[in-house]
């Protein structure tokens, strides 16, 4: 990975708006960008975006033996790739620290919290189990890797359907979707990774952009105070991760207002990923063909918005500043009427005679007006 520097104009410049109240796309300090989740036409398969980033997730699953100390149990296992389609600043094939510390976090929010119930994929006791396995592949990288890929996880093991299975003496036969309904993966929480960035030791900003993680990660290894705090909540707003990469923390009420925050913040992405579920399951029931060819456009997926790069430090609309400008030009310059100027200070007359008269031509001369 090739290291990607800021200068200290851009630096500066963050630091100096978030400090007073904006950002640089407009947003407030608690507001998140816009998340969108769609699935593919096989289980388990989603595309997630969160403003600009986006992750693709596809979970797949095979017969394996299990673990000697967990016979009975089956296995979940978590990789995250990230290639130059993401970045420029990423290489192919190469594993970087990024991509071990998202791997790292999600491991402890989804295996290390029990939220899968492992015991339901065990086919036959030290013999045969299912295993999972989540494959995460950023597409494109906004800022907030950890929560959108947090979000993919949990929305691509919340869909996911695995076959059902007969044994039949010492056989077992893996049936087809046509002949048997698929089996849902049995999930007992939900959990959420959410991200904040940490500006002067008392500031907290939800949902980082690129730039914005860029300035904090390197103020804090310049010895400033900042970091990123990333908090691990499920729908019942219980505790499963809590890392704190950067400076250290001073003030204790910064981590208790992050947790207020994720609490909700992870109640709406829960129940966002709900029902974009059924709305698949109803559209899977109708027969309705379901692909990523519908959100795959020229401005959607992997190319950036018009919209998304502008930059918005205030909220005014343009044609409120046009519309006063132009009340003021007319204030300033009241001209009297002109006998002469027949057009401006009567437009259309003619047009409107020529209808109720029908003819073609009307002479409209100043001797009348001088007489």
């Amino acid at each position: 990975m090739r290291d990607l520097y800021l200068s200290n104009c851009e630096k500066n410049f963050i630091q100096k708006i978030i400090s007073e109240g904006h950002r640089l796309d407009g947003r407030i300090y608690n507001e998140s960008r816009k998340l969108d989740i769609s699935y593919g036409s096989e289980y388990g398969s989603c595309i997630v975006s969160l403003g600009e980033t986006k992750i693709l997730a596809q979970v797949s699953c095979e017969v394996v033996q299990p673990k000697q100390i967990r016979p009975n149990e089956g296995i979940l296992f978590i990789n995250v790739e990230i290639s130059p389609m993401a970045a420029p600043q990423f290489e192919a094939n190469r594993q970087t620290d990024l991509t071990v510390y998202l791997n790292r976090l999600l491991e402890k929010c989804y295996k290390d919290s029990k939220c899968i119930d492992l015991e339901s994929l065990c086919i036959v006791v030290e013999e045969k189990v299912w295993s999972l396995r989540v494959d995460i592949k950023v597409l494109n990288h906004d800022g907030n890797l950890i929560e959108c890929a947090s979000i993919a996880t949990l929305a691509s093991l919340a869909h996911f359907k695995r076959p059902d299975v007969t044994r039949s003496g010492d056989s077992i036969i893996i049936h087809t979707l046509s002949e048997k309904d698929p089996i849902p993966t049995v999930l007992y929480h939900y959990p959420v990774c959410v991200t904040f960035a940490i500006f002067s030791n008392n500031i907290l900003v939800s949902d980082p952009s690129f730039i914005e993680e860029s300035v904090c990660t390197s103020n804090s290894e310049e010895g400033s105070t900042g970091g990123l705090l990333v908090v691990g909540m499920n729908q019942y707003k219980e505790l499963c991760v809590l890392n704190l990469s950067g400076a250290a923390i001073y003030n204790s009420n910064v981590v208790h207002k992050a947790i207020l925050n994720a609490a909700e913040k992870c109640k709406n992405i829960v129940e966002e990923v709900k029902s974009k579920i059924v709305t698949d399951d109803n559209f899977r029931q109708k027969r309705v063909k379901i692909n990523f060819a519908d959100i795959i456009t020229t401005d959607h997926i992997q190319t950036l918005c018009k919209k998304d790069l502008s930059i918005c430090l205030k909220n005014f609309k343009i044609n409120d500043v046009k519309q006063e400008d132009d009340s003021e030009m007319s204030e300033d310059n009241v001209t009297e009427d002109s006998k002469y100027d027949v057009v401006a200070t009567k437009p259309n007359v003619a047009e409107i005679k020529s209808k109720e008269a029908k003819s073609s031509w009307i002479e409209i001369s100043s001797e009348s007006e001088e007489d």
